[in-house]
């Protein structure tokens, strides 16, 4: 059961995040470089570990690219690839997958293909693993299991919940990913009581 105030992922807490001190928005540095070989390899990290999933499609694929970036800067302090990610009906989409992946295609290492209403991406090579750390493929493993066996449609509802920086950015907008650092703790008591005392002092 949830406690009141509790701002972590709505959708079950992984276990690396619970072990996880987490981060602020005081504490976010936005040095980091978009590293598109690493994000190449995430894709195929992704997609391989996906593959025996009936479910799996382009909406899973793209949530568990964001929140493994989201994720890494609130848990481990800096994004796994620092993609950009962009406000869509169905929720955060990576700005760099489909020229990653038509790119990546092209070079036969995935093949892109529909089943049924979804769109699934095969890995035709391993991902090089040595492009990442322990701590962030344990991370991305536990986004995996958050998404792994639901429909699209709750993929796509339950990153909306997870996401203030998508109910906060317009759409085809980016998110910053430090936007993941923002609290959704209800403000206690007298907090509210000061800005309601504040508000009508002033007129607000």
């Amino acid at each position: 059961m949830r406690e009141p105030g509790d701002d972590r992922p709505t959708t079950g807490l992984p276990s690396l995040l619970d072990r996880a001190g987490g981060r602020t928005l005081e504490g976010a540095v936005s040095d980091w470089t978009y590293n598109a070989d690493k994000f190449r390899e995430l894709i195929l990290y992704v997609v391989d570990r996906c593959a025996e999933d009936p479910y799996f499609g382009d909406t899973h694929l793209n949530k568990v690219l964001f929140f493994s970036d989201a994720f890494a800067l609130q848990y481990l302090g800096k994004p796994i690839a620092g993609a950009r990610y962009q406000k869509l009906d169905f929720g955060p989409a990576a700005r760099a997958l489909l020229p990653a992946r038509d790119e990546m295609a092209a070079e036969g290492e995935v093949e892109v293909a529909m089943v049924g209403k979804r769109r699934v991406t095969r890995a035709l090579r391993p991902a090089r693993t040595e492009s990442f750390s322990q701590a962030e493929l344990e991370l991305v493993d536990e986004v995996i299991k958050l998404v792994e066996g639901k429909w699209a449609r709750t993929v796509s509802e339950e990153s909306h919940l997870n996401s203030p920086g998508w109910n906060l950015a317009e759409m085809k907008e980016d998110i910053p990913l430090e936007t993941q650092l923002i609290s959704r703790r209800k403000a206690p008591p007298e907090v509210i009581a000061q800005g309601r005392e504040l508000a009508a002092r002033y007129g607000w």
